[in-house]
């Protein structure tokens, strides 16, 4: 079972984003250099606060659905 290295929840239902060591297209070491893993709810504030660093500067929960 995951937990969340920063709100501490480990609710089973809720998805579970990882950093390092994985290769993802996201990065949030420069505002959370100690987290290696984020509950949906947490992930969520701090991309929505800017703090979610993503490959190429294309955050795909921001593209337009045209």
């Amino acid at each position: 079972m995951s937990t969340c290295c920063n709100c501490g929840n480990n609710d089973p239902d809720l998805y579970y984003y990882w950093d390092a060591p994985l290769e993802e297209d996201y990065d949030w070491r420069d505002n959370f250099p100690l987290v290696d893993c984020f509950c949906e709810i947490c992930f969520d504030i701090a991309n929505s606060e800017g703090k979610i660093k993503w490959i190429d500067d294309e955050d795909p929960f921001k593209r337009d659905s045209n």
